[in-house]
């Protein structure tokens, strides 16, 4: 297995379990610690997981309802959506109270959760 597709793997199983710990991970794909450590931080750069320190609670989390097969907008596509709701807020003939409240919706939901630490 190489290092995108064992990547591609250790999403898959996050946004499965929602949480594992770094050790359980190099165990299921039979590499280092320090792989993980490694593969965990470049998925950071891209994947809304993070990871927390503790006896009990250490390991490597997805934030909120993240799932890799679930469509998300691109900051830029949102930013569209977001300055058509402002606008429509400004000048209230622009859309329906409806159309607004369909608009607020569309942008959560296809917004990638923020990670809040």
């Amino acid at each position: 297995m190489g290092t995108a597709e064992r990547r591609y793997e250790i999403m898959i199983i996050l946004c499965r379990r929602r949480h594992e710990t770094i050790r359980n991970l190099a165990s299921e794909f039979a590499v280092s610690i320090r792989t993980i450590q490694r593969d965990i931080e470049t998925l950071r750069r891209t994947e809304p997981i993070y990871t927390q320190f503790g006896k009990y609670t250490g390991g490597v989390y997805v934030v909120g309802g993240y799932s890799m097969d679930r469509m998300y907008m691109k900051e830029q596509e949102l930013d569209v959506l977001r300055k058509l709701y402002i606008a429509a807020e400004e000048q209230s003939s622009l859309l329906t109270d409806d159309e607004k409240s369909l608009l607020r919706s569309l942008i959560s939901q296809f917004s990638k959760p923020k990670i809040e630490q």
